[in-house]
């Protein structure tokens, strides 16, 4: 496993320190270890946390949910700990929540998701890659996710990574028929088809595979059976989809039995890995108009570099101004999301340069050689982003040399890096809290716009208490707007009680 912290979601939960594995406790503390592993290096608040671990009704909460989860937060802390180190810094009470300083890494669920995602995006140019892919992702699974770990935000990342997962599986399979591999999906296919009897994705890669594999009867009973099935039991027809497949198949269709069409020719490949962009987005005007002022300047390499306090949204920031100025870049926008080491996000650290370079270079359409070191796959990137304009967002990365463009026309925007790693020349915005004003507008915004209005001096209170910063006046606004029975001056109440 390494060395540090390890974790393993996509089954029952486990931990490891340097390899060794560790006795995570009881039921319930394992519960809030999980809804922290799902946010590695963000502030997880205490509603949350308290919601996820016995619901949104308060009356079924314990006398002292805040009480209860400082206990289990530090045996959690005891468990986690390295030799002669009480684990303070691994696992950190914060105003409003706590935060666990582990690097996305750590956790098999983020390998997964970065495989899911690399695999959609070469999937037409690159099918076997994408194929592999999917399978190394699919390997890491041993199990329900969380198995065993009670409370009502493991339930429902039970069904909905259980969805997701069966959702890939159905995509690789397509991807194997795509290659020809028909007959030996047989049996995985008819089993899966006699699991999920409803399932029309799945009905139509084993119909599919049928008639592919000289079986054309047994295709065209398969869909005459799932017809009738779903006539019988839920009062449907199948959809046009596999209609349309049942007459193809029926009429003899000569494009449904040829070999394997040859992946089409490389060509440069424009990556878009931009998050999407904030749908609720207020203020900041000033700092936006300097930002795209210095990134819409032609002929330049310009490298932007953005700070703030915690919580003031200096990555929220940097994802609206990229998607502000992406018409500037169009050949693509890379994106490396934050890494946070073992020991926290003080301590400077950064994402795995060759790791990120390596993404990099898949996502500009080349294909980095496995021996390459960071020096080398440095080189290649520059080299591709050559005569290209291309958008560059490091987020989170304390050291970006390596993965700074050199190329007039590209440019680069940094959240999270260390002053003495800034190159020269870089310009410097400060996010700081927003004006009460939009404090004000955001909170309306997520929590409602009559609530505001109707509790003036409570919501000036709310934004104070949330130090005007976007992070904590979203998580705010996010408890009210799932709960329309509190008022404002409750959640005041409540945020001062635990604090």
């Amino acid at each position: 496993m390494g060395m540090g912290l390890e974790f393993c979601v996509l089954g029952p939960l486990r931990a490891w320190r340097d390899g060794h594995e560790t006795d995570l406790g009881r039921p319930q503390q394992r519960a809030v270890l999980a809804a922290l592993l799902l946010a590695p290096g963000q502030l997880v608040p205490l509603g949350q946390l308290i919601d996820g671990l016995w619901g949104e009704d308060d009356a079924q909460w314990p006398k002292n949910p805040v009480g209860q989860l400082s206990t289990h937060t530090h045996r959690l802390r005891r468990a986690m700990a390295a030799p002669g180190d009480p684990g303070g810094e691994v696992l950190v009470a914060e105003s409003g929540g706590y935060r666990l300083n582990v690097d996305r890494r750590a956790v098999d669920l983020f390998h997964y998701d970065a495989a899911v995602l690399e695999s959609a995006a070469l999937r037409h140019d690159d099918p076997v890659r994408a194929r592999a892919l999917l399978r190394e992702a699919l390997g890491r699974w041993r199990g329900p996710a969380l198995d065993g770990v009670p409370g009502v935000l493991a339930e429902r990342t039970r069904h909905r990574l259980a969805a997701g997962r069966h959702a890939v599986t159905k995509t690789l399979l397509d991807i194997e028929l795509t290659l020809g591999r028909h007959a030996e999906l047989l049996p995985e296919l008819g089993a899966l088809a006699a699991e999920n009897p409803h399932d029309e994705e799945v009905q139509r890669l084993y119909v599919l595979a049928l008639h592919r594999g000289g079986r054309t009867d047994e295709a065209l009973a398969a869909f005459d059976a799932l017809r009738e099935r779903l006539d019988r039991e839920l009062g449907l027809e199948p959809s046009p989809a596999m209609i349309e497949l049942h007459t193809r198949i029926r009429d003899g269709d000569p494009a449904l039995t040829a070999a394997p069409a040859p992946a089409p020719p490389r060509r440069p490949a424009r990556p878009g890995q931009l998050p999407p962009d904030i749908p609720d987005w207020v203020g900041r005007g000033a700092e936006l108009r300097e930002a795209e002022g210095l990134l819409r300047q032609p002929d330049t390499s310009p490298v932007l570099a953005l700070s703030g306090p915690r919580g003031s949204g200096t990555s929220a920031f940097a994802v609206h101004l990229a998607h502000a100025v992406q018409d500037a870049y169009p050949d693509g926008q890379l994106y490396v999301s934050p890494y946070v080491s073992a020991r926290g996000p003080r301590d400077g650290a950064a994402a795995e340069p060759r790791a990120v370079l390596a993404a990099f270079l898949r996502a500009l359409g080349e294909r980095p050689p496995d021996t390459a070191d960071t020096g080398e796959l440095s080189r290649r990137y520059r080299a591709a982003l050559a005569g290209r304009r291309v958008l560059v967002l490091l987020d989170g990365v304390a050291r970006p040399e390596p993965l700074l463009p050199a190329t007039p026309g590209c440019a680069a925007v940094l959240t999270g890096a260390a002053p003495d790693a800034l190159p020269t020349g870089a310009a410097h915005i400060r996010i700081g809290p927003l004006e009460p004003d939009d404090a004000h507008e955001l909170l309306a915004r997520v929590a409602g716009a009559d609530r505001v209005r109707e509790e003036p001096g409570p919501v000036a209170e709310l934004a104070a208490l949330c130090g005007h910063l976007p992070l904590h006046l979203r998580a705010a606004a996010t408890r009210l707007a799932a709960r329309p029975h509190w008022s404002v001056a409750g959640l005041v109440a409540r945020t001062g009680r635990d604090q």
